[in-house]
């Protein structure tokens, strides 16, 4: 019960100690970027964009890449360059290797009927021209005219018994590189057409139009061919095939693998006095068309932050920065990867800023999110970005309200509902993973919408994105590089008032976790807590002087509170099944240990031993398989020893065994991406 009552104290006094944005920027420079950022300005370039079937290095990435060069030169940004990765299947750029440029002529697949004794086409199923998203990525030239067998999911033994497979097409309902290998490898089936649903929601196959993006393998053991239908065409031929009736296709494709270029776009706002250090922005512009939300958003939402703060600087409204803001709009996480690995001096990157989805309107029932990114990387950005998510999140939902707001941020065009932004630490699945990874360890943002019902399919529709959503996540993104950039000493005092209002509200948040967990792990748990809470303030002196005084009474401000919230210390258990290996990262691999299209773990680790590892596959109580791999590779520092990691995992994600990553982290010492410490 005591617990509880200070947990309620902790939570209601930060809340009730809320700072304003405006205590960190000038009001007038908030007032300047909101008027100059345009939703509509960025909707107009999104609607270009979704034209274009973005697959990385195809000549429709190039058109839409094109666009983006050609309004950067007319904005007028400093450094507008189109940088140049070979895109050759072999190159390898830290654990990253080049896929293959992916090139499709044509391909359509089509019912056949007979019609007086002979056979003709009847109905269009899939075409490339029409719809690209209805071949699957990475498909290779065939040819079949033949039947069609229902193998249900596909990836087991029993889907397949007492069918005839070979040389017919199979109707799955997985994704067509998880039957490739059973179906057309071993069984010898001519192709393949999913219906694979939609990433898992509440709005899960409820609209069953919906297309899903498919893939193939970019390095195929087995090369074949894979066309995408909804949910609602599979279910009419499925009760066709279940009456017996013969269902007659002819598929054909024309593609293939070939060496070409990745290009990515990129601009900078140069800096003044600390012009070598860079606030750094990052999207995606690869995917299939429509492709508005994921991620024509956030392309360009970046697109206009540059518009915005280089046009506010030009018109000598706001002075140049004196940092320098640059701006990539690359192929998604192999493309930073790409970009990092063969950066000159990685090191004058200071923050990166990420967007990838954030346009969703209300039919797309998206949440807007701002991710402060994992404890393996803790910094003062986070509380930044969270701080100014609070404030839009009051103004626009007064706005919403009926009340008089300084910002309500909405665009002419767009709609008027509050933003409701929800605040979170670690959340994975694009670019900001790279630059957050132990190699780089990069601070930053990310922002982003979950869920969305029409995410990866050819209902992402420009029309479903709003303008009000665009301006807002531009004028976020714009505010966070403009304070990042020209961060000095007199915003110390500020940025630490900030952080110690904000470790308020994380210790509740840590007594509350903490009840969850046995005595052991509690102490544990506290004590990285609080290691956090103080390299969080360290993390200021990167772009400003932290000085003797300010650091010592933040010190002792965390000091106290630690002292409130500690844990009882067991005697006996120091060392007691502990396990002292400690690692180092090899300094030559650098990368997360997969990407889109290649996973250099999986590549290097034998089949058998990359199955079997059960950090993959393990959920915990606040994190997910993925991140917990992620994160075990983070942790690795050439200090912490296994049990230290397997402890700040637990700190960050939920209890995990000692054994699962013990196993994992011996998987990635066999393949020399880490090296144990004498």
């Amino acid at each position: 019960m005591k617990k509880q009552i200070l947990s309620l104290a902790l939570t209601i006094f930060a809340l009730s100690a809320h700072a304003d944005i405006r205590e960190l920027i000038d009001e007038d420079v908030l007032k300047q970027i909101a008027e100059e950022t345009s939703g509509e300005a960025a909707k107009r370039n999104l609607d270009t964009i979704t034209l274009q079937h973005r697959m990385r290095a195809s000549s429709q990435f190039d058109n839409a890449t094109q666009h983006i060069l050609n309004q950067l030169r007319h904005y007028g940004l400093d450094d507008v360059e189109l940088l140049e990765y070979p895109a050759d299947g072999q190159t390898m750029f830290g654990t990253q290797k080049s896929r293959p440029v992916w090139d499709v002529r044509s391909a359509e697949l089509w019912e056949l009927t007979e019609v007086n004794g002979e056979t003709v086409r009847s109905r269009r199923l899939g075409d490339w021209d029409s719809v690209p998203l209805t071949l699957a990525q990475d498909s290779l030239s065939g040819e079949a005219t033949t039947t069609l067998v229902d193998i249900g999911a596909g990836t087991s033994n029993a889907d397949y018994a007492g069918k005839e497979i070979r040389g017919k097409l199979v109707l799955t309902s997985s994704q067509p590189e998880s039957v490739v290998e059973r179906a057309v490898g071993e069984f010898g089936a001519a192709g393949i057409i999913s219906y694979a649903p939609n990433q898992r929601s509440a709005w899960w196959k409820e609209d069953d139009r919906l297309v899903r993006w498919g893939h193939l393998d970019s390095f195929p053991e087995t090369e074949s061919f894979g066309f995408m239908i909804s949910l609602g065409e599979a279910r009419k031929l499925q009760a066709r095939l279940a009456s017996g009736e013969q269902i007659l296709l002819h598929a054909r494709v024309d593609a293939s693998h070939q060496t070409g270029v990745y290009g990515f776009a990129t601009a900078a706002i140069r800096g003044t006095d600390r012009a070598n250090e860079d606030i750094h922005f990052t999207c995606h512009l690869d995917h299939p068309r429509p492709g508005a939300n994921d991620n024509a958003s956030g392309c360009v939402s970046i697109l206009e932050t540059a518009r915005t703060l280089n046009a506010l600087v030009q018109e000598g409204i706001l002075p140049r920065p004196s940092r320098t803001i640059r701006f990539l709009w690359p192929a998604e996480i192999e493309g930073s990867i790409m970009y990092l690995s063969s950066h000159p001096d990685v090191s004058r990157i200071k923050a990166n800023i990420h967007m990838d989805m954030v346009g969703g309107g209300p039919v797309t029932k998206a949440i807007f999110r701002i991710s402060g990114g994992p404890i393996s990387v803790p910094s003062f950005i986070a509380d930044l970005g969270h701080e100014i998510g609070h404030f839009m999140n009051e103004q626009t939902e007064g706005f919403a309200s009926g009340d008089t707001v300084d910002f309500p941020l909405n665009a002419p065009e767009g709609g008027k509902e509050p933003l409701l932004a929800l605040m979170e630490g670690l959340d994975m699945g694009s670019d900001h993973d790279v630059f957050f990874e132990g190699s780089w360890g990069i601070p930053g943002l990310y922002l982003h919408d979950w869920p969305d019902r029409y995410i990866h399919t050819n209902y992402d529709l420009a029309a479903n994105i709003d303008p009000t959503k665009l301006k807002r996540a531009a004028f976020i993104g714009a505010v966070s590089a403009w304070f990042l950039a020209n961060m000095s000493d007199e915003d110390v005092p500020a940025v630490l008032s900030l952080l110690e209002r904000n470790a308020l509200a994380r210790t509740a948040d840590l007594l509350e976790r903490r009840a969850q967990l046995n005595a052991i792990d509690a102490i544990a748990v506290t004590d990285i807590h609080f290691t956090v809470e103080r390299r969080k303030v360290h993390s200021v002196e990167p772009f400003a002087r932290l000085s003797e005084e300010a650091h010592g009474e933040a010190m002792q401000y965390l000091a106290d509170l630690a002292k409130l919230v500690a844990v009882p210390q067991i005697a006996g258990i120091a060392g007691a099944g502990r396990n002292q290996t400690v690692y180092e990262r090899n300094p030559e691999i650098k990368g997360p240990m997969s990407a889109f299209g290649y996973s250099y773990l999986q590549d290097h680790l034998p089949e058998d031993e990359y199955s079997e590892l059960k950090l993959r596959s393990y959920r915990g109580t606040w994190g997910s398989s993925g991140q917990y791999v992620y994160e075990a590779l983070n942790f690795v520092d050439g200090r912490r020893t296994v049990s230290d990691i397997r402890d700040w995992l637990t700190a960050e994600l939920g209890p995990v065994p000692l054994a699962f990553v013990e196993e994992y982290l011996a998987a990635l010492e066999t393949i020399e991406v880490i090296q144990r410490i004498p």
